[in-house]
């Protein structure tokens, strides 16, 4: 018996192949188009064919010709001859070029694959690997992780996932944003009410948080209450209201404060007395950036009490770092000076009132750096600030030595940061070129994401108005219980919380994933836990039911006749595990896991309608085993997909 080949990406081997044959043909027929790159889309409906090509709809008038034409004489020299997965070619008006698949043959190639490789099905291994540095997550350790840096989270990990699939050398990055207004103002606050911030049963992050909110509040009610007396004082009574429109909501947050945890208001209010908070902080800040021994005592335990907080949820959704890196060690490092030094050197730095400005804008248009970092040539690049005017460096200065710490050890940096920040992103990368780092600079990406809102809820962190992770994904649990008590109440009580934690975590995951990151996610309870369609549940319930069949199953799919899958949705079903590796290599290419949260849905979708209505195990043996090796490559597909968003399947719901 001849043992047949393994594909590690059956259906790339099919695109390549129809690549090759259009190319030739284009060629042979049109000289001219040598060099031609074929493009392809799958057709609205299989009538058309698994592949269409519609190049002859733009090419044609160049050669004076009508579309269709054009694709009779291409078809008129393709040559199918040693051709795999081709089956056959066909011209549809006005012009396109329909590709058509030995369907059969690719179910079968793919199955036996998915089969022969396992838990490696679909991860097809890149021929340059690269050492690749994923920076994500990075919240200031002021608060507990949000929903919103929860997506950056789930994102940033999926990330990294799938690189390392992809053969890449992959070092996740958490920058640790100890230095700044902020940190100092936090920890000027934790200096008043000490250790009996933290009680038991509450997490740090969570106690951070509240402090961080009532500081926030009192320094700007005093702050605020000054500005609207000086303006009033000056006459400017319509500007004096709409500061007292801001006062009354910082009050309204004080009085909440109050209600909540008066003990630690009072203590706040008490060690604050008559001093000016400001001159404190910044005091504070400025001893901490130049490693003042009493400042750090002070910022460092109470930023690692906040990151043990931190560990603990991030844990929880099974996300991990290989390097906690800390931005007052880039601070204290020579990097920063020597960056600054370099850019002034440069001559593209002004000094206005004695403090340097970047002229990052004028650097882009002489250097010619538009096209190569995409900036519309609408769009002004605005001069970046170097410093304070008391000399502490600012976060986007830092964030250019950073930069470089980061290319010591990679050959492409990705920084998961939100959208709202573009433009220190495009500054950054401006300042690397102008310093001399020119290919650091080309392989620095910005991967930008959107916001996650919530319906009639405006989240600020320094108000205290924010949704945390922690709390989401306790609601999750609680919710996925009860649907999982519906749907399977004969499970055991403990396996049932089990399982509702698995399902709440991946719920979550999935709805932050799924959505395309530049587009917002507007969160949604009924989508994030819908079992019918579109979510991480529907997913693992198609994965689960899969597990059933097998379970169930006398024999493994070893022995099997692939040929007896003729129904439509076995086909269907077994082109869609056809596809997996190259959606994977796509996704990794294109840095997009959303479309592997895509797929996944794709995928159970496909399963749910062949299990529905196709039996496994009643029907007659031959093709019982053959149904079988379909649904095991099923499992392994999907297992695999799952793994790179990071949501670990489930065999029982």
């Amino acid at each position: 018996m001849v043992k047949k080949m393994v594909y590690v990406n059956p259906w790339g081997c099919f695109v390549e192949e129809v690549e090759r044959v259009l190319t030739e043909a284009f060629e042979k027929t049109y000289p001219a188009f040598k060099g031609l790159r074929i493009q392809l889309e799958e057709p609205p409906s299989r009538e058309y064919g698994d592949l269409s090509c519609s190049m002859c709809l733009s090419l044609a008038r160049k050669v004076g010709v009508k579309p269709v034409e054009m694709a009779e004489e291409v078809l008129a020299n393709l040559n199918l001859e040693e051709r795999v997965f081709i089956d056959r070619v066909v011209v549809s008006p006005p012009g396109y070029l329909n590709v058509y698949l030995k369907r059969g043959l690719m179910v079968d190639e793919a199955v036996r694959s998915a089969l022969a490789l396992g838990d490696k099905w679909g991860y097809v291994e890149t021929d340059k690997p690269l050492r690749i540095v994923v920076e994500h997550t990075s919240v200031n350790p002021l608060h507990p992780i949000t929903v919103g840096h929860a997506r950056n989270s789930f994102l940033g990990d999926s990330l990294a996932r799938i690189l390392t699939a992809r053969g890449h050398k992959v070092s996740r990055r958490f920058y640790v944003d100890d230095v700044g207004r902020q940190v100092a103002l936090i920890a000027y606050a934790y200096r008043i009410v000490g250790d009996s911030l933290f009680k038991p049963g509450v997490k740090p992050d969570h106690a951070i948080g509240e402090l961080y909110t009532a500081i926030s509040a009192l320094v700007e009610v005093r702050r605020l209450k000054e500005e609207v007396k000086r303006l009033r004082d000056s006459g400017r009574f319509d500007d004096a209201r709409r500061v007292e429109y801001e006062l009354s909501d910082w009050i309204g947050i004080l009085s909440e404060i109050e209600r909540k945890n008066p003990e630690l208001l009072g203590r706040l209010m008490e060690g604050i007395g008559s001093e000016d908070p400001e001159t404190e902080v910044m005091k504070l800040l400025r001893d901490y950036e130049r490693g003042a021994e009493e400042a750090v005592k002070l910022v460092k335990p109470l930023v690692e009490k906040c990151l043990a907080g931190f560990k603990e949820t991030l844990d929880r959704v099974s996300i991990e770092f290989d390097s906690w890196d800390w931005e007052s060690d880039v601070v204290w490092s020579s990097m920063v000076k020597k960056a600054l030094e370099g850019l002034i050197r440069s001559g593209y730095v002004k000094f206005v009132g004695g403090v340097p400005e970047f002229e990052a804008g004028r650097a882009v248009d002489e250097l010619g750096l538009r096209e190569e970092l995409g900036i519309p040539k609408s769009f002004e690049v605005p001069s970046l600030t170097l410093l304070r005017r008391d000399g502490a460096t600012l976060y986007t200065t830092r964030d250019i030595a950073y930069s470089l710490m980061k290319f010591r050890d990679a050959d492409r940096v990705i920084n998961v940061v939100g959208f709202d920040q573009t433009l220190p992103q495009i500054q950054v990368r401006v300042a690397l070129y102008v310093l001399g780092y020119r290919e650091q600079a080309k392989n620095q990406v910005h991967f930008s994401y959107g916001l996650v809102k919530f319906p009639g809820f405006k989240m600020s962190s320094r108000r205290g108005r924010y949704v945390a992770l922690d709390h989401l994904l306790d609601e999750a649990e609680a919710r996925a219980y009860m649907e999982v008590t519906k749907i399977s109440p004969h499970i055991p009580e403990p396996e049932r919380r089990l399982i509702a934690r698995s399902v709440g975590v991946s719920a979550i995951k999935y709805s932050l994933l799924s959505v395309e990151p530049g587009k917002d996610v507007v969160f949604s309870w009924d989508r994030v836990l819908d079992f019918k369609r579109n979510s991480a549940p529907f997913i693992l319930y198609a994965y689960a039911r899969a597990c059933g069949i097998t379970a169930k199953a006398s024999e493994k799919p070893e022995e099997y006749d692939l040929s007896l899958l003729k129904e439509p949705l076995e086909e269907e079903l077994g082109l869609a595990i056809a596809k997996f590796p190259q959606v994977f290599v796509e996704a990794s290419e294109n840095l997009a896991p959303h479309t592997i949260a895509s797929y996944c849905n794709g995928l159970a979708t496909v399963f749910n309608s062949f299990y529905d209505r196709h039996p496994v195990l009643k029907a007659e043996e031959r093709l019982r085993k053959a149904r079988l090796a379909l649904v095991e490559a099923f499992k392994i597909t999907m297992r695999n997909a799952l793994r790179l968003i990071g949501i670990e399947p489930l065999q029982r719901m």
